[in-house]
């Protein structure tokens, strides 16, 4: 009977698709195209199925035959490490298809076995039968190996089981939040608003000053991503999202983990850390630094309160002993607390808040800040300070955006907080005509930052415009930037991104130094400095050689103004090599990165992440990407075999229409 309702409500899906009736789907956004619906409609059909499959088994012991039949589909159409490794936007359409199935499913198992006073995992024993549910699940559809979801388990349960208890919404409203178009839903209740007094610049910003002999240079450290573990040598192609801490198998077919770090799966040895600081102090003049987040390193899922602690005492101890007399401008990021991504405020459990991390943040971070920073800290994790007369930095807390902290699936009002202390001191500056640095970990455009929470933070950058001279942020480990849009497309201000010092993943280590206007603080140029990975370990007992990779202005534009970059996006879409030198330096010029190379569609995404402040805002993206477009069609390219001209959603419409009608007919 359950089979047969799958395959009336597939065949009722496919009925309104064909007579273009798939509008009245509920929840599906009108934006969907035919295929990204017929696909959504799928996964959520799989879901139930899988859910309701797997809940019979729990139960019974018994595999029955469609348990099978999903189980050996789903465990082989997908990359194990991918989905862990890569951000999910970035994904294969079938991956993507995988990751949103299997989260539907999961929660639907979660919400229907664990909890209420009549679930199965209750009393005594419901941490380790829910557990061991969860283990099952990981195992039968080889989402990783037991060892990443054991520990993600443990780490993570107590937070998760308290809010799947308080929490009414369902699978698809959970997993809707995901940077995955067919997973997405329209979401009503959602309605931050944060309350912004007056106007919006009704022009985009066009403010270039002068430079001059006073220019401050500024240092960007970003995802240094620390590990004490790692092993030269090491095996570098293992299982888990993270590698370089065993001993290479005797059997294994690859090569041990470099000396100097590794493009692979890996991340930063001490040793370059230290070589990489020792590098900066020897050749650069700096009037202070700018570090915004992510010291541990990637294995999330056995990590320790302790182990996160003395990580951040370690890395802050090596700035001071290299730059004794530099301030240093810190703000947290996503792997900073234990477990990881995971931060809250009081308004949640005791026992389930981070303020540890807080206070031992402030114990290092005191020397650098002034003592009225210390109740934001200790709150929250964020400060303002007044770098001299007329200028101002703000360092946020920019876990209130990211999609896997938890405590926005339990009340996303929690970051309407932060987002108002945010728009109170950028008035509070206004008022002082004071010029504002901003710090944050996550750009607002990334994928992974909920989209609410962008749309509302944008609202504020864009009414303090003329205030905000600079944004600063890391997560990515690309050497990128972001422009800020209106709703009406006015370019309002520019997010700089500094890649990262850890290779974490296919990626050569940078750093970047500004030149800022010693009034305004707007950046004027910035030149970013790397080593190529390959070189650097054929010679492990020779330092690596820094290199200045480029400079922003005489490869790009000296019209630094969010207007400036605006035009060279323009110009960047037009002229595809432009374009094409850009995704080279975005990639730190890292060997397989360059092996691999930008095709069409990676040009593609490339520009459009530029243009993106707001990840479901893509209106200047369109626009450049119909240009980009057209240029490309006009370089007269060989014209492949027609095999690629089939789109990610419609692979995967096929992929998901071919598995359930297989087993269904």
């Amino acid at each position: 009977m359950y089979r047969q309702r799958s395959l009336v409500l597939l065949l009722g899906v496919a009925s309104l698709l064909t007579c273009g009736q798939a509008h009245s789907l509920p929840g599906v956004p009108s934006s969907f195209s035919t295929d990204e619906r017929l696909t959504a409609a799928i996964s959520v059909s799989v879901a139930e199925e899988i859910s309701y499959e797997f809940m019979k088994y729990l139960r019974t012991g018994i595999e029955s035959p469609r348990l099978k039949v999903l189980g050996n589909e789903l465990r082989t159409a997908h990359s194990q490490k991918d989905i862990f490794t890569q951000p999910l936007v970035d994904l294969s359409a079938v991956d993507q298809y995988f990751t949103c199935t299997m989260c539907r499913a999961t929660v639907n198992v979660i919400g229907r076995t664990f909890t209420g006073p009549n679930g199965e995992l209750t009393g005594p024993n419901r941490d380790q039968n829910a557990k061991k549910t969860l283990l099952s699940i990981c195992d039968y559809f080889n989402i990783q190996t037991q060892e990443v979801c054991s520990g993600l388990f443990d780490l993570n349960w107590p937070i998760l089981d308290f809010i799947f208890n308080e929490t009414i919404a369902e699978s698809q409203s959970i997993c809707s939040m995901l940077p995955i178009k067919i997973c997405q839903l329209q979401q009503p209740e959602f309605n931050l608003k944060v309350n912004i007094v007056g106007d919006t610049p009704t022009e985009s910003n066009t403010e270039v000053p002068e430079g001059g002999d006073n220019n401050y240079h500024v240092l960007h450290l970003t995802d240094i991503h620390y590990d004490p573990e790692y092993k030269s040598g090491g095996f570098a192609e293992c299982a888990e999202p993270m590698c370089c801490r065993d001993n290479l198998p005797a059997d294994a077919n690859t090569t041990g983990a470099g000396y100097w770090s590794d493009y692979r799966d890996c991340d930063t040895p001490k040793h370059l850390i230290v070589n990489a600081l020792e590098q900066i102090k020897k050749e650069h003049v700096l009037d202070w630094i700018y570090h915004t987040g992510d010291v541990p390193p990637h294995n999330v899922w056995s990590t320790t309160r302790q182990g996160n602690m003395d990580m951040l005492t370690e890395i802050d101890q090596l700035l001071a002993e290299h730059f004794p007399k530099i301030p240093v401008y810190p703000c947290l990021g996503n792997h900073e607390p234990h477990p990881a991504n995971v931060f809250g405020n009081d308004e949640i459990p005791a026992s389930l808040r981070v303020d540890w991390l807080y206070e031992h943040v402030w114990s290092l971070w005191s020397k650098w800040l002034p003592k009225e920073a210390e109740t934001t800290v200790r709150r929250g994790g964020y400060y303002t300070l007044r770098l001299r007369e007329g200028q101002r930095i703000v360092a946020l807390n920019s876990m209130d955006c990211y999609l896997y902290n938890w405590w926005i699936f339990y009340n996303g009002s929690i970051v309407l907080e932060q987002l108002q202390w945010f728009h109170d001191t950028l008035l509070a500056a206004e008022k002082a005509g004071e010029r504002v640095q901003v710090l944050t970990h996550i750009p607002s455009g990334d994928a992974d930052c909920w989209s609410e929470w962008s749309r509302e933070y944008n609202r504020i950058v864009a009414r303090f415009s003329r205030v905000i001279t600079g944004i600063y942020n890391g997560h990515t480990h690309k050497d990128e930037m972001n422009v800020h849009y209106t709703d009406t497309g006015l370019a309002m201000a520019v997010s700089w991104n500094g890649g990262s010092l850890t290779t974490y993943s296919y990626k050569n280590p940078n750093y970047r130094l500004y030149e800022l206007h010693s009034k305004t603080l707007q950046v004027l140029e910035h030149h970013t400095y790397t080593i190529n990975l390959t070189e650097a370990n054929l010679k492990p007992n020779e330092s690596p050689s820094w290199k200045k990779e480029y400079e922003f202005g005489e490869q790009f534009t000296r019209n630094t103004s969010a207007a400036g970059i605006d035009q060279l996006l323009e110009d960047m879409a037009k002229k595809p090599d432009l374009l094409r030198l850009f995704w080279r330096y975005k990639m730190t010029e890292a060997d397989p990165k360059l092996e691999t190379g930008c095709d069409d569609s990676c040009l593609s995404r490339t520009i459009c992440r530029i243009a993106t402040s707001n990840y479901n805002e893509k209106q200047r993206c369109r626009e450049l990407q119909a240009i980009l477009k057209e240029s490309l069609e006009k370089e007269k390219r060989p014209q492949d075999d027609g095999a690629a001209a089939l789109t990610a959603y419609s692979f995967t419409s096929l992929l998901a229409l071919l598995t359930v009608l297989r087993y269904l007919l």
